[in-house]
């Protein structure tokens, strides 16, 4: 976690802090708590020029019943997507579709869910977790695009390894990668700790894959690693059908729209659901600064 002392003491007080209070500052960055927010929110992007990804909240579920809901709950939102005629996808960790018990029937679940993806002619993004299911994530990402052609994943450049995860995944067939730079606090083992190396990963990462011919989706508000991708793109002479940039609810919003207008297709992940509360407490140790925003958000209420 990176900040000033201030900073990092109002976040590490935050646990103790009321959610109702915490809803406050949060409902910025999701959609809401229901399904019709998320269709709402995609709407209103999709109007502005954007694509969107649906994000359905939680992770690391321990019941066969919760991932019945979590499946049941995803088939809504492909049937909504269809039927609001929206230009949207949908993103879902592994861990929700109970990786962390039952691999097998993990397996089992997304394929249930990529077909029904198939079926509404939806694209589906695996989303990349902590490094401890790194492996079994990629394996079963490679398992499913033997069998769909419109399913992702994500790469992290804070990682060690990612560059060469990269490289193999590219020499074994076609390959779509969302590649950010990867929020979960890892050890200086495996994970690069210096933003310096994090963006210089990034770039170098990106060239790999732009060079491969992958398809990919940019994810960072970094202005710094905007204008680097910007020049690995004219430099690589990539088509628009190849790339897009890609950012998360309520952020970078005047960056967001600047380069939609000068033509960069764009997606924005559009988080929704009950178990909003960690995915709040992500995005603080993440980006400290927004404390900033929170407690003028508050002085400026009260």
């Amino acid at each position: 976690m990176t900040g000033n002392p201030l900073q990092k003491a109002i976040i590490s007080a935050m646990p103790l802090m009321p959610q109702p209070l915490i809803w406050r500052f949060s409902r910025r960055y999701i959609a809401g708590t229901e399904l019709a927010d998320a269709y709402r929110a995609v709407s209103e992007l999709n109007a502005l020029g954007c694509t969107g990804t649906i994000d359905v909240l939680g992770e690391d579920i321990d019941s066969e019943e919760q991932v019945a809901a979590a499946l049941a709950l995803y088939r809504e939102a492909l049937d909504g997507i269809r039927d609001n005629e929206l230009q949207c996808g949908i993103s879902v960790k592994l861990s929700e579709l109970g990786l962390r018990f039952d691999v097998d029937g993990c397996k089992a679940a997304m394929r249930s869910l990529l077909e029904s993806a198939r079926e509404h002619g939806s694209f589906v993004r695996i989303d990349m977790e902590d490094s401890s299911v790194t492996d079994i994530t990629l394996e079963i990402y490679r398992e499913m695009r033997e069998e769909y052609d419109r399913v992702g994943a994500v790469i992290q450049s804070c990682l060690h390894r990612s560059r060469q995860d990269v490289i193999d995944l590219v020499a074994s067939g076609p390959t779509d990668i969302r590649l950010c730079k990867g929020i979960y606090l890892e050890p200086q083992e495996i994970a690069f700790t210096d933003p310096d190396d994090i963006r210089d990963s990034f770039s170098d990462i990106l060239e790999l894959l732009l060079e491969s011919g992958a398809r990919v989706g940019i994810a960072t508000h970094d202005p710094l690693l905007i204008d680097r991708a910007e020049d690995s793109l004219q430099r690589f002479d990539v088509y628009t059908d190849q790339y897009e940039f890609q950012m998360l609810l309520g952020v970078a919003e005047r960056l967001r729209a600047h380069l939609v207008e000068i033509g960069h297709p764009l997606r924005v992940y559009v988080p929704f659901g009950r178990l909003w509360y960690n995915y709040s407490m992500r995005r603080l140790r993440e980006n400290p600064t927004i404390v900033g925003h929170i407690v003028k958000n508050l002085v400026t209420r009260s």
